[in-house]
């Protein structure tokens, strides 16, 4: 339950940071996705069950502070979980260089998703005008802020002890070594 409440907290500090500081300090299409990292991170080192419930409360969160289209980050979200879960069964999650490929794809299909479900559900014009030209700097945004996020992670887990599934943290799955 801790934990729970932990990606919450740190979700919705997330969100505060994207919609109110970043845009004060950042340029319009540099301001990193936090919750995009953090989605990533839950498909990578938590249970199923929990990963979802977090993804569908922070997707909620999401829309409800940014999004004009009610359900649009929930969806997308979700989408980006499962992909990670299903890249997850096949990949080796110890490797720092797949954890950055693995925030480029999600940046990629984040914005893939939204001018999809944009383009076709709401009245939106030309998205693909609007969220095509941020792409290069949002993806350079995702991958420095997951980039000292994990650096941060490595630096102060011992404070909490080992914990699942991140490169070097110290865990191997269950379905490894059997």
């Amino acid at each position: 339950m801790k934990g729970f409440v932990g990606y919450l907290l740190f979700g919705l500090l997330a969100l505060l940071l994207r919609t109110s500081v970043f845009p004060l300090f950042l340029p319009p299409g540099f301001c990193p996705d936090l919750l995009l990292v953090l989605v990533i991170y839950l498909g990578l080192s938590e249970n199923m069950l929990r990963a979802v419930l977090v993804t569908l409360l922070l997707g909620g969160m999401q829309d409800s502070f940014s999004s004009t289209t009610l359900g649009l980050y929930i969806f997308v979200y979700l989408a980006i979980l499962l992909l990670v879960r299903l890249l997850s069964e096949q990949l080796n999650l110890e490797s720092p260089p797949l954890l950055v490929l693995l925030m480029i794809g999600g940046t990629f299909v984040q914005n893939f998703l939204l001018v999809c479900c944009l383009t076709i559900f709401a009245d939106a014009g030309p998205v693909v005008q609007i969220l095509l030209p941020s792409l290069a700097e949002q993806m350079l945004a995702n991958l420095i802020s997951a980039s000292l996020l994990l650096f941060l992670v490595l630096k102060i887990q011992f404070l909490f002890g080992n914990r699942a599934g991140l490169a070097r943290l110290g865990y191997q799955s269950k379905r490894h070594g059997i």
